[in-house]
């Protein structure tokens, strides 16, 4: 008893003395004069640190144990890093505490941790150099740097309403599921936060298996997750449209931009490929069920895969072929700007019209009658390098490290670095190694390749010159 007050205690004022000097560490952060991408990676770190800090605390646990810090680091990543992956059972070893500051944490990620941090260097004063501002203009995609505020008061409104609703709905669908209608409520709001901000937690300890064939259910929790999917700058834009579009204000109707509609097309195409493969490929936990509910168990893990980690299903059981076309969907991910991880939709994408246009005689890449800036295609490229560099590395330390089947530990590092939170049930037992090459992954997955590339730049100086050209043979 002693044992645990002095635990409680030393943690408390742990988490008294970070609070108390955020400002003064605010301020080290505008005097080190750190560029934004620095600033993002050392502020999401700093949130996944306060994060486990909480999470040690046998306040937040069931059984009122301290939880290791390996697992609290671990537990906290995977929320920051709207993963979804758990190496303690999210529903029994934490209690309400537990659950509402993971919940807590899953919102911050959502909203984007990267997003607070250009949001710091804004308001605390810093003066962005120009170097600066063309960083934070590509790691966010914004036109302009002044569009930063009205995105970020955009994102929350719009995040609180559609959780909201979502919530509403389950609600209603889960009346008859909890004893109490507080129970109701709070599993609710849980799993809207989580659902629409791709996070694949659950209160539940076998995910929504309970509701594997509640229309309901699968409606809301897919819907959530499409939305969140997509990105904010496709929904302000699908939004914008609509709102002109109801105004009857001729001039003020705008179409939906190349990328909205590149992510729509996309996003559909991959939810339908998703759905079909998964129908037809497996035959381990689908034959026992009648084709309804065999195309609707098909339909949400396909729309789940792509980031959420959300299961209906039992992934450990799943065929070969269904888990090698979930690790295609996983890799691509969900749309930029998002909620989600993963390759992305629209680098996806471009990189197909690359691959397209260079066995055709086309000039340019191509797309909706508008012709992909060569800048575009050397981004997508590069995010595609940096992935497969990524998970090329830490992938052979887990497969060195771990004694688990090799499709096992590739399905693990896909979702681990594309943000999904699907497992086929080793999470649990991976060693200490184990889980940290799994943190590395769900961090750098979170961040995105560009942003870490560009915090390692340490100096980016413009090149006045150019080399003779070279022909190399390709292929």
């Amino acid at each position: 008893m002693n044992d645990s007050f002095y635990i409680i205690l030393k943690q408390i004022v742990i988490i008294v003395m970070i609070f108390s000097r955020f400002r003064k560490a605010k301020n080290l952060i505008t005097n080190m004069g750190l560029h934004p991408a620095r600033l993002m990676i050392l502020t999401f770190f700093l949130a996944i640190c306060a994060g486990a800090v909480v999470l040690t605390l046998p306040l937040v646990t069931t059984k009122g144990v301290e939880t290791s810090l390996v697992d609290a680091m671990f537990t906290s990543t995977s929320a920051i890093c709207v993963t979804g992956l758990i190496v303690v059972d999210t529903a029994t070893w934490f209690n309400i505490g537990g659950q509402t500051a993971i919940a807590i944490l899953i919102q911050m990620g959502g909203l984007g941790i990267m997003t607070f941090s250009v949001f710091l260097a804004l308001v605390g004063g810093k003066q962005l150099s120009i170097k600066d501002r063309t960083l934070v203009q590509n790691m966010l995609d914004y036109d302009t740097l002044s569009d930063a505020f009205k995105v970020i008061l955009f994102i929350i409104k719009m995040t609180f309403i559609i959780e909201l609703i979502g919530a509403i709905g389950l609600m209603f669908s889960w009346r008859d599921f909890y004893p109490t209608w507080g129970q109701t409520i709070y599993h609710s709001l849980f799993h809207s936060v989580s659902a629409f901000c791709n996070a694949g937690f659950s209160t539940n300890t076998d995910s929504l298996m309970p509701h594997q064939y509640d229309l309901a259910t699968n409606g809301i929790i897919a819907g959530l997750i499409i939305i969140g999917g997509l990105g904010f700058l496709a929904i302000r834009n699908i939004t914008t449209a609509f709102q002109n579009r109801l105004s009857g204000n001729k001039r003020r109707v705008s179409s939906l931009k190349v990328q909205t509609r590149i992510v729509l097309r996309v996003s559909f195409l991959l939810i339908l490929i998703g759905t079909i493969g998964i129908f037809f490929f497996e035959k381990n936990t689908l034959n026992t069920e009648s084709s309804g509910q065999a195309l609707l168990l098909s339909f949400f893990q396909s729309v789940s895969t792509r980031t959420a980690g959300f299961n209906t299903t039992l992934i450990s059981a799943l065929s070969s072929p269904t888990l090698l076309l979930m690790i295609f969907l996983m890799f691509i991910g969900a749309s930029p700007g998002s909620t989600g991880g993963g390759l992305k939709t629209t680098t996806f994408a471009v990189l197909w019209l690359t691959m397209i246009r260079g066995v055709t005689s086309k000039n340019n890449v191509e797309v909706m009658k508008r012709t992909i800036s060569t800048d575009t295609i050397q981004k997508a490229l590069t995010v595609l390098l940096f992935y497969m560099v990524f998970i090329g590395v830490l992938l052979l330390a887990l497969v060195y490290v771990e004694p688990f089947p090799f499709m096992d530990i590739l399905f693990e590092t896909i979702s681990a670095v594309a943000t999904v939170g699907l497992s086929t049930g080793i999470t649990g037992d991976l060693s200490n190694t184990g889980k940290i090459l799994i943190m590395i992954l769900m961090f750098i997955g979170r961040l995105g390749p560009l942003t870490v590339g560009y915090a390692l730049v340490f100096s980016n100086k413009p090149q006045n010159y150019t080399y003779a050209e070279e022909r190399i043979m390709i292929g």
